[in-house]
Formats: C-alpha cells, sequence, structure tokens
C-alpha cells in the first residue's frame, strides 16, 4: 500500500507529521478520507475527530480539532487546526461540567464553545472508524 504525507498543525506547533496509509477528516460538509492519490481538494473543518491510520489500516492516533483548513494533494495532506487535543487526553467529565457552565451564559463566544464541548463530547463517545 502507498502513503501519504500528513502534516497536523496548531497555531502553536506541529503536531504531527508522518507518512500515513489513510486519514478521515472531519470536513465541513462531512467526513473526507483520504488516501494516496487524492484529488486535490481545500476544505473548512468542523469541530470533530481526525483519524491517522498506517498502512495495515490500523488507527495509529486520534486527534480532535476545534476548526480549520484542510490541503489535500495526491502527495500530502495537511490540516492547519485552531486548536488541537489528542483525544486519548480529553477529560469526559471535565467537559461535561464545562458544558454544564457554557449553558448558563449567553454570549457568542460561550455558544461556540458550547458547540465545540459537545463535539468532543460525541468524538468521545463514538466508535465511528475505529476500524477500517
Amino acid at each position: 500500500m502507498a502513503k501519504i504525507s500528513f502534516d497536523l498543525v496548531s497555531p502553536e506547533n506541529l503536531i504531527f507529521n508522518d507518512d500515513v496509509g489513510m486519514i478521515i477528516i472531519p470536513g465541513k460538509d462531512g467526513d473526507l478520507g483520504v488516501l494516496p492519490g487524492h484529488s486535490k481538494v481545500m476544505s473548512s473543518l468542523r469541530p470533530g475527530r481526525v483519524m491517522v491510520y498506517g498502512e495495515d489500516k490500523n488507527l495509529l492516533k486520534s486527534f480532535f480539532v476545534s476548526a480549520g483548513f484542510a490541503e489535500i494533494n495526491p502527495e500530502k495532506c495537511i490540516v492547519l487546526a485552531e486548536s488541537v487535543d489528542e483525544i486519548n487526553n480529553l477529560d469526559k467529565n471535565k467537559i461535561k461540567k464545562e458544558i454544564q457552565e457554557l449553558q448558563n451564559q449567553d454570549t457568542e463566544d460561550s455558544k461556540q464553545q458550547l458547540i465545540i464541548a459537545n463535539a468532543k463530547v460525541d468524538a468521545l463517545n463514538s466508535s465511528f472508524y475505529e476500524k477500517i
């Protein structure tokens, strides 16, 4: 199986950089499965999981991105994310507490934070794409 170069970048630093077998990205209009040789695409991202697979289709890493952009071409995929968390580092109880606090606020910023927090809980509860 061929490989595709993948970079996951946050405003602070380069989070992930390696040649991988496949990536699944939370595109604005739906999930994008990226394989080597993918056609050129640019997409904005919605809050969700970025799943990184090896050539053997085993899940290597899973990240949560809050928003951003993806640039895909046949040889490389670059995800520029506003914020990135490794799924394993997310604490569901802490996020649920944050959701309760945000529900009592009525600002535009708190509404956006609530959307992201709910998406984190959904990502933690999801088993989609765990096995390909």
